[in-house]
């Protein structure tokens, strides 16, 4: 299994570095203790690596705070002869963004998994306030990866996790704009 954690600030830019994040009130002390969090991928337990419930409950993000999700399965990957099935969710609260990616990929359509990559970007501590909360710029943001093989219990969980979560958010967000070439996401909240 390969594993990286990259902690990045946000670039800064001229209209960014201008603009402070305010008075202490406004920082969350405890998005910062968790954007330099320990590791969080399992060496050899690839369903703890799929497992998106533990992810988020390792960042307090829990399915409230769920703004856009997309599921996705069979998919070509463009020149690679690969399929990929994936889970992606974007969840917002007032102090951070997490996007959680899991995708499964198969040789061939309707074959088995074989291989996973999961993909977690942390943002923490809004700069400015943004009329689209999704827009929203961050002081710190931390990238997360890991891949490597599937086994038997992570197959299961995924995609007990990937129907379960594509009913929640078919019952609780509005379905995104299919024809737009914008949208990335099939369930969204998102206004911008």
């Amino acid at each position: 299994m390969s594993q990286q954690n990259v902690n990045t600030t946000a670039s800064e830019s001229k209209e960014s570095s201008s603009l402070k994040a305010g008075s202490a009130e406004n920082v969350s002390y405890d998005a910062i203790r968790r954007a330099f969090r320990r590791n969080l991928f399992y060496v050899n337990y690839p369903q703890f690596n799929v497992n998106t419930a533990a992810i988020r409950g390792d960042f307090n993000m829990h399915l409230e705070y769920l703004a856009a999700a997309t599921f996705t399965r069979d998919e070509a990957v463009f020149d690679s002869g690969r399929f990929r099935s994936a889970t992606e969710m974007l969840l917002i609260n007032p102090h951070e963004k997490l996007l959680i990616t899991v995708a499964l990929f198969a040789p061939k359509a309707g074959a088995a998994p074989e291989t996973y990559e999961t993909r977690i970007v942390h943002s923490a501590n809004p700069i400015d306030d943004e009329e689209y909360e999704e827009s929203t710029e961050y002081q710190t943001t931390n990238v997360y990866k890991a891949a490597g093989l599937l086994n038997v219990a992570a197959l299961e969980l995924f995609w007990s996790e990937h129907e379960g979560l594509k009913k929640h958010a078919q019952a609780s967000l509005p379905k995104g704009d299919e024809y737009s070439p914008f949208c990335h996401w099939h369930f969204s909240r998102l206004r911008g």
